[in-house]
């Protein structure tokens, strides 16, 4: 098997008897020989997670081999009572226990950002006593961490923060003693790019999938209309969250089972109302693939069995079909969740409704997805019309009839106009009577 971009390190795979395939862990035998303690380790059939289960795995080889033993005393060792030792007991605490395996290499690497960066004296930050950590410190730790080896990641940089500074929380808890109350990664003053995520439209969704079929991608087409009308999160859908069982099962022949990893939220979506189908679009295009695997989106197995996208392999060959079709290079899989996300908004949907539908705990995480557009200004705009017309339709404005002169009223008469007509029935609303006399 051709190991893709992301390939973990000491992740095998072996192909069972049923012609599927297994993934393992496996660490190096010389460090099990001088005392690493974990064995190896079933990751299971499914890709997506056996990459993440193999990264976390890494982490505590490598961590092991820097002398950061899991059996060992962080306390004492020499380094206690520093920066890198502040995180390292926020890795080992319950906390981090409770962040979700998918977001565990993620959050290691954000602080490992920050301990890793070069400081005056020479040595890296991590060897800074947290005693002398102070918000001049903190501040310029944040201004290096924006830069890194290939550029600005200011991104990259806001999370780093954010997580030290829940580190620090946590760890000054559990020793109050050694980790002082003021932490000095609250209050920094970070940067925001305010780039908003464009978002791609129905016809351009649409387009994108038509032009994987076209390329011999039809199954990862599927995975930019289930990003669309089913709003699922595009590293779900390479991963194997869609499967056909999911999909008009026989516990469920008229839903769609959901599933959102990063929110934990699962319902079964309605696919059809009194005989109408509400998603006709989609299940017309699901219904011309194949069903080579248990999974809706596979590889089209050219070189060897079905399987799992890579995020990587998704990217290169969604840039093929963008260049096939024309379409905008915004064009990509996050897009297409992002603009089922706007087009809640422009049917004007209500927040909850929004949610219902997308699996966001919050309406400030929902809000982030739909885009502000012209068709949602218009609506707005003939709704405030619509309302003003009739709170006000008994305002009666003199526009036509004969002045002391004898003459027509002049042509700027002929407008209505709600001010200082003899005609308005002032007691309707006083508070306009008193605003515009």
């Amino acid at each position: 098997m051709k190991r893709p971009l992301d390939w973990p390190r000491y992740m095998k795979a072996r192909r069972l008897a049923d012609g599927s395939v297994a993934y393992y862990w496996v660490p190096q035998e010389r460090d099990v020989a001088v005392g690493f303690t974990l064995k190896a380790e079933p990751l299971g059939k499914s890709y997506f997670d056996a990459i993440e289960r193999a990264q976390f795995l890494n982490a505590h080889l490598d961590g092991w081999r820097e002398g950061r033993s899991i059996q060992g005393n962080l306390d004492h060792r020499p380094g206690f009572g520093t920066l890198a030792w502040l995180f390292e007991r926020y890795l080992r605490s319950a906390a981090f226990e409770r962040v979700s395996r998918r977001n565990r290499p993620e959050y290691m690497a954000a602080l490992r950002r920050l301990e890793d960066l070069p400081t005056k004296l020479g040595r890296p930050a991590g060897e800074l006593p947290v005693s002398a950590m102070s918000a001049r410190a903190a501040d310029k730790l944040y201004a290096a961490v924006r830069v890194g080896p290939r550029g600005p990641r200011v991104r990259q940089a806001n999370l780093s923060i954010d997580i030290a500074r829940r580190a620090w929380d946590i760890v000054a808890r559990l020793y109050p003693d050694e980790v002082p109350d003021l932490n000095p990664f609250r209050g920094v003053l970070r940067v925001h790019t305010r780039q908003i995520k464009p978002a791609a439209s129905r016809a351009e969704a649409y387009a994108l999938a038509a032009a994987l079929k076209k390329i011999g991608e039809p199954h990862l087409g599927a995975a930019a209309l289930i990003c669309f009308e089913w709003l699922q999160r595009p590293e779900n859908v390479l991963a194997g969250s869609i499967t056909w069982v999911d999909y008009r099962g026989p516990t469920h022949p008229k839903h769609v089972r959901i599933f959102h990893h990063k929110t934990g939220a699962e319902f079964y979506q309605p696919l059809e109302e009194a005989g109408r189908l509400l998603y006709p679009e989609l299940e017309s295009y699901l219904g011309s693939l194949s069903r080579p695997a248990a999974q809706v989106v596979v590889t089209n197995g050219r070189r060897g069995v079905p399987r799992a996208y890579t995020v990587y392999y998704a990217r290169r060959r969604v840039r093929d079909a963008r260049r096939l079709a024309g379409l905008a290079e915004h064009v990509t899989l996050d897009a297409c969740r992002h603009g089922g996300m706007t087009e809640l908004g422009d049917a004007e949907l209500a927040e909850q409704g929004v949610m219902a539908l997308s699996g966001h705990k919050t309406p400030e995480a929902a809000r982030l997805y739909v885009k502000r557009t012209e068709r949602q200004r218009l609506r707005a705009a003939v709704k405030r019309r619509t309302w003003v017309e009739a709170s006000y339709s008994a305002i009666k404005v003199e526009t036509e009839g004969i002045g002391e002169s004898g003459n027509a009223a002049s042509p700027t008469a002929q407008a209505p106009d709600i001010i200082g007509t003899a005609s308005w029935d002032r007691t309707r609303d006083p508070q306009i009577h008193n605003l515009v006399l």
